[in-house]
């Protein structure tokens, strides 16, 4: 575990919180939805330009190519990206995002597989595109951004079928380098443990830190115990996806 000289270091580290005190990840996620929402206009031009060079397929075609063997028939390749659902006869949209995307698109066409709302309109005979788009050819570095500024560009969620605003943080925003690194040391230490991969949701996650901090006698800061439980859940998910 740790050693008497680190977790020295560690409560020194945390000792300054201030109880009541704002998160920085909430400053954070103000001004990213501000610029994003500003933005809308140019995002939706670049996406509009990529979906009118590339093809657009209906929703017969997704449900066609879902099985693999017809898409490499057509010499078609699944890919991480984002998919526009455009229902032409209603002028509104659906953005979702998946690592396959053919895999993922023409579940919005089967019944209680994807958006309830999307199939509805498709059973009532409404016209319907879609556009998959590669995240490797757009200006965007993760999926979640990709989708999040999507959903904003196409405002599918006051007048379209997305329910929810896309993740607007890939991650948490610790204080300072220093808690990031206190993170960092205390995560290296319990990843290999079999506790740590009984925590499958984030009550446990929780209720394991707030043991760990009473064990190690670490002052209370809320702040670094949902940095904390956020970086155990992003090791987990990068430990899930590695295996795959």
């Amino acid at each position: 575990m740790l050693s008497e000289d680190e977790l020295s270091w560690i409560r020194n580290v945390l000792q300054d919180y201030v109880p009541g005190e704002i998160s920085p990840s909430y400053f954070y996620k103000e001004i990213t939805e501000f610029e994003r929402n500003q933005n809308r206009g140019k995002v939706r031009k670049e996406l509009n330009a990529l979906r009118n060079k590339m093809r657009r397929y209906t929703p017969e075609e997704l449900l066609m190519f879902k099985n693999k063997k017809e898409r490499e028939s057509e010499g078609l390749h699944d890919f991480s990206g984002i998919y526009i659902i455009h229902n032409s006869d209603k002028d509104t949209y659906y953005v979702g995002q998946a690592v396959r995307v053919f895999d993922r698109a023409f579940n919005h066409f089967l019944a209680n597989a994807g958006n309830n709302q999307v199939y509805e309109d498709f059973c009532l005979g409404d016209t319907f595109s879609i556009s998959l788009i590669p995240l490797s050819i757009t200006s965007f570095l993760s999926l979640n951004e990709l989708e999040d500024n999507a959903i904003r560009a196409y405002d599918s969620i006051h007048d379209g079928y997305n329910k929810m605003p896309g993740n607007v943080m890939d991650k948490y925003i610790f204080r300072n380098d220093e808690y990031q690194q206190a993170a960092n040391l205390i995560l290296n230490k319990i990843q290999g443990t079999e506790l740590f991969s009984s925590l499958t949701n984030d009550r446990k996650r929780m209720i394991y830190i707030s043991s760990l901090f009473a064990e190690l006698r670490l002052p209370e800061n809320i702040h670094f115990k949902l940095g904390l439980l956020k970086a155990i859940k992003e090791y987990q998910k990068a430990i899930r996806k590695s295996k795959k």
